[in-house]
């Protein structure tokens, strides 16, 4: 019997050493800090799951409900029409280097594009005289004389990097870029 009252009190110690054990802080000045510091970071990381998984509207865009999808160019502190601006300037010019390259025709559809069909690779809206290449820097002036006449183009999207030398010429629906399909032309690169 006393064996048995020497392990209960044995064991009474154990269970009052493990209840000071979790009893934790009881300093008011740490409290004061800790308690806001723990709502913060935790009102932080619900707004972080939030916006991963229920992006913002602003940030997700939607070309097609845009009056207009073409992007502001300002020269000399004015907006200027893009297309005027490339023929007035680059009618008197001389290509720097004519080449034969592949080219292809592409929309916006899931299958041709990334997550964001209706943008280009630096961020503007797709549009007609847009062109996608990976080998040539983005801004750069093409023409294709062959099969477009005069007409310009600027290099703002890129392609998966397994296509090398082929330029990617965005089209408003995906069965006039397969009508277009594969052709071989000479670009004109300004």
């Amino acid at each position: 019997m006393a064996l048995k009252n020497n392990i209960v009190n044995n064991q009474n110690k154990h269970k009052k050493r493990r209840k000071k054990a979790w009893i934790g802080f009881r300093n008011k000045s740490v409290m004061s800090i800790f308690t806001p510091v723990t709502i913060l970071l935790t009102i932080l990381i619900i707004v972080e799951l939030a916006q991963l998984f229920f992006p913002l509207k602003d940030l997700i865009t939607n070309t097609k409900a845009t009056a207009n999808p073409r992007p502001v160019y300002i020269v000399d502190s004015q907006p200027i029409d893009i297309d005027a601006y490339l023929q007035e300037y680059f009618a008197s010019k001389i290509p720097k280097k004519t080449m034969q390259v592949t080219v292809t025709g592409y929309s916006s559809t899931d299958g041709e594009t990334d997550g964001t069909p209706y943008l280009t690779a630096i961020g503007t809206a797709v549009r007609d005289g847009i062109v996608a290449a990976n080998f040539l820097p983005i801004g750069t002036v093409v023409r294709f004389p062959d099969k477009f006449g005069e007409k310009l183009f600027i290099v703002e999207d890129r392609m998966d990097e397994r296509f090398g030398l082929q330029v990617d010429i965005w089209m408003s629906n995906q069965e006039e870029a397969k009508k277009f399909g594969i052709q071989y032309l000479k670009m004109e690169i300004f």
